[in-house]
């Protein structure tokens, strides 16, 4: 777990970026199988073209999972212990199979003690014209270096 980021290296983090990401329409039909979301926005082109929307949207729920998953999969995972806040604004409707790319920054840190340390995070997922579809604002609770230390040697440092 080398890749694994502490309190530390994202107290102070710049600016990540990632994608694009593709939400496919597959992809979107399984998961709404799977966790039984069936609200015909999201499951229905022609209930969705009634609601003046071009055609069914993803999720908000979906697209938290789908950028923190991203982030994990081609970034590097976070040594998260618990999570205090999470909200999200949804602006613009994102629709499956558009590629869409994403930004997560550390608004505040703070240390919690010598284990662990809050972060703030807002994310912002926006089109390849810079327009905004969603923004999240997290807050998270960090394993701090020292804390993972401890638990590899087994003794306090």
């Amino acid at each position: 777990m080398g890749d694994v980021k502490y309190w530390e290296d994202l107290a102070h983090a710049p600016v990540r970026r990632f994608g694009p990401v593709v939400f496919s329409s597959e992809l979107l039909d399984r998961l709404l199988d799977l966790m039984g979301e069936k609200h015909p926005v999201h499951d229905s082109d022609d209930f969705a073209q009634g609601t003046d929307r071009r055609r069914r949207i993803v999720p908000g729920g979906f697209i938290h999972s789908i950028t923190s998953g991203w982030v994990v999969q081609h970034g590097s995972p976070a040594a998260i212990v618990g999570m205090r806040r999470l909200s999200w604004d949804f602006v613009r409707p994102l629709y499956p199979d558009t590629p869409f790319w994403f930004t997560t920054a550390t608004d505040r840190a703070e240390e919690i003690d010598d284990r662990i340390g809050l972060v703030e995070t807002t994310r912002r997922v926006f089109d390849e014209n810079d327009r905004t579809y969603a923004i999240g604002r997290m807050s998270v609770v960090l394993l701090r270096h020292a804390a993972q230390r401890t638990a590899e040697t087994g003794r306090v440092q």
